[in-house]
């Protein structure tokens, strides 16, 4: 792992004995105390995620004019305090990155999947799109769960939820990964200690990439390279209510069309009795429609089976088939969220 990045918080994850695996390019935690023992600190009390991998791009609000032609939400509309989830799509309607826009007076921050970062600041450029890549002078945590807003009070004023916010120190934005409650905080590295001994005494405890996996699955949201991609449209992967973008842009026929139509792939949320779990590339039949498993997963809240397929088509029934090493198990499409 010698040639990999590492974040700011490097040391403190050396020093709490977390198990350390390849993300990305960059040398992560995968867990500390174990997956659903962080799973449920999050879930009942509070935990942090260091996610410094991601991509944070500073674009100042001239460009917003350009940016909304490469993206399927609103980007010119949204209020100056507001964060934003969206798309970039290509010619083709599809994925090139799912990312949040942090929006202030004079400036945008975009924060992008780390594994995109390189694809998406080549695609600004490529656009003519002025930016600057701030990922190596800055951190970002995410601090998430039912208690995260009582804990920051003490060093944050709380904005509404999915709005933004910033002081001399922190830029922030009530928004998360996780289905819970919380903030997601970039500061620039000279700060990291500071940023540590808050954590520390508040005993917010440390969560790695395994933990926010399964928190992510739960909350049924989608993972990039798994239920979204350059062969995946927002449409597809169940995200029609982030296109809201009613002036051009790229792809925008390819979508509309998707949507008059139907006739396009879709992403649907399945259950399973059983302990096997339908992992990734697991092949599944509804009828006759073949799909395959983007995700699956054992939900800790829920004690059983989750994930997301991806069918050809519209599935025929809500009733569907797993092939699982030459076992065939049934499982159910669900409509509803999985966690409400």
């Amino acid at each position: 792992m010698n040639d990999l990045l590492t974040t700011s918080l490097f040391k403190f994850h050396q020093d709490q004995n977390s198990k350390m695996i390849e993300f990305a390019g960059w040398q992560m935690p995968f867990s500390y105390d174990g997956t659903i023992k962080e799973h449920n600190y999050v879930r009942t009390a509070s935990g942090f995620f260091d996610v410094s991998h991601m991509g944070r791009i500073y674009i100042e609000n001239k460009e917003i004019v350009n940016l909304n032609k490469l993206i399927c939400s609103d980007l010119i509309n949204l209020d100056n305090t507001k964060a934003l989830y969206s798309v970039f799509t290509n010619e083709e309607g599809n994925a090139l990155d799912d990312v949040i826009f942090w929006k202030f007076d004079s400036h945008i921050i975009l924060i992008c999947n780390a594994i995109n970062r390189v694809k998406i600041t080549r695609h600004l450029l490529n656009n003519n799109i002025t930016h600057k890549d701030v990922t190596f002078d800055t951190s970002l945590i995410a601090i998430q769960g039912p208690q995260a807003i009582e804990l920051t009070k003490q060093l944050l004023d709380t904005p509404e939820k999915f709005s933004t916010n910033h002081n001399e120190t922190f830029t922030y934005a009530r928004t998360g990964y996780t289905g819970e409650d919380g903030l997601e905080i970039m500061y620039e590295n000279q700060h990291t200690d500071k940023v540590i001994d808050f954590l520390n005494q508040n005993k917010i405890k440390p969560c790695g990439l395994a933990s926010r996996d399964t928190l992510r699955l739960e909350a049924s949201l989608p993972l990039y390279g798994f239920e979204l991609s350059e062969k995946i449209s927002p449409v597809e992967a169940n995200l029609k209510w982030i296109i809201t973008n009613t002036e051009e842009y790229l792809g925008k026929n390819k979508i509309e069309a998707q949507i008059a139509t139907g006739k396009h792939k879709y992403i649907k949320k399945f259950t399973l009795k059983s302990k096997r779990i339908p992992r990734t590339g697991t092949i599944v039949k509804s009828g006759t429609t073949s799909g395959v498993v983007t995700s699956g997963n054992y939900s800790p809240v829920l004690e059983k089976s989750i994930g997301f397929a991806l069918f050809d088509s519209l599935p025929e029934s809500d009733l569907i088939e797993f092939d699982i090493r030459g076992n065939l198990l049934e499982g159910q499409i669900i409509k509803k969220r999985f966690l409400s």
